[in-house]
């Protein structure tokens, strides 16, 4: 799977259903492609976020499969990312 499969895959499964779309977030490592949503910046830097906590997803480069993965920067989610082992 290379980028731009990887981006139509989160374009679709984020934004595949919803009226609004997001903007997505895509880190690319060895293994596969780490995907989350942007937030826009607050015009107060003191708001608190409308969303506390929250997922990415790593979508993995030799099968497509898409897999749910805690909210973390994305180079300790592809740290985490146990390749083709069974999950």
């Amino acid at each position: 799977m290379n980028l731009d499969q990887a981006r139509a895959v989160a374009e679709e499964y984020f934004n595949g259903a919803t009226r609004e779309p997001v903007e997505l977030g895509l880190y690319a490592f060895g293994d596969g492609y780490v995907v989350w949503t942007r937030t826009p910046e607050p015009e107060d830097p003191a708001a608190l976020p409308e969303t506390v906590g929250g997922g990415c997803v790593v979508i993995d480069g030799s099968t497509g499969e898409v897999v749910i993965r805690p909210l973390l920067n994305p180079e300790t989610v592809a740290e985490q990312w146990p390749g083709r082992r069974p999950r």
